[in-house]
């Protein structure tokens, strides 16, 4: 017993040694996008949140489908990449307060509540934040995955058009390398999965969805039509085998 207990340990420890310190991104994010993209999204996300709590009435058209829940999101995600990239100097304001403004901004149920955190959002957008935040952060706390899906759902729609005749490939390839790093969030949330042996898959499918949506925002970048089709229709695949084999599984 002593010495099955010592195993058990013994592989917990191996475990441990295998995660990410601190929850940082299971890849490195100078990898998958510049800071230039980065700061890009984050641009047209806080514009679209002034945008959604602009009045009362902007604000609960949002509420059914959790639309400023979704946006902050993906503002907490470009911007915990910025603070885990090397030039993250680059940026011009302080990305682990935007970070964390964003997070709680994700909470916000009332117009009151949403346009108070929506400032200090804006805040440290502008530089204007003290900078004190903590660069830590567990990546599977920034967003949900709900609202990462419905992301991605809207995103890949806009990817499919703008793939037609690659008129705008620089803002396509950043759709690209966007979903791409919700897929580090993706890879570390595995409350969808309900049975451990399928831990394995979820990583395996969410590494493959990311390193096609890398490949393909390189490929619109060089306006390889065909080739960035070839890896969008790869990262689809990721994601249809792994709503029927763990998501749906038991619907």
């Amino acid at each position: 017993m002593r010495r099955f207990i010592l195993s058990l340990s013994v592989l917990a420890a191996s475990a441990l040694c295998l995660l990410p310190a601190w929850g940082e991104a299971p890849q490195k994010v100078v990898e998958i996008a510049s800071v230039d993209d980065l700061v890009a999204e984050i641009n047209a996300k806080v514009e679209l949140l002034g945008q959604q709590v602009s009045s009362a009435e902007a604000f609960a058209m949002t509420v059914e489908k959790k639309e400023v829940n979704q946006a902050a999101g993906v503002v907490a995600c470009m911007a915990q990449a910025i603070v885990e990239h090397p030039d993250k100097a680059k940026a011009k304001f302080h990305a682990a307060d935007l970070r964390d403004a964003a997070v709680l901004l994700r909470a916000a149920k009332t117009f009151e509540d949403a346009t108070k955190l929506f400032a200090a959002v804006k805040d440290a957008h502008a530089g204007k934040s003290a900078g004190t935040a903590k660069p830590e952060a567990e990546w599977n706390k920034l967003t949900s995955l709900g609202r990462m899906m419905e992301e991605i759902n809207g995103r890949s729609a806009t990817i499919r058009r703008g793939l037609r005749r690659l008129a705008k490939p620089e803002e396509t390839a950043r759709d690209c390398s966007t979903l791409a790093i919700l897929a580090l969030a993706m890879e570390v949330d595995t409350h969808e999965v309900k049975d451990p042996a399928q831990l394995p898959l979820w990583k395996e499918l969410s590494v493959k969805y990311r390193s096609e949506m890398i490949a393909m925002s390189k490929a619109v970048r060089a306006k390889d039509t065909a080739k960035a089709t070839e890896h969008f229709t790869a990262a689809n695949e990721a994601c249809n085998k792994c709503h029927e084999k763990i998501r749906d599984k038991d619907k």
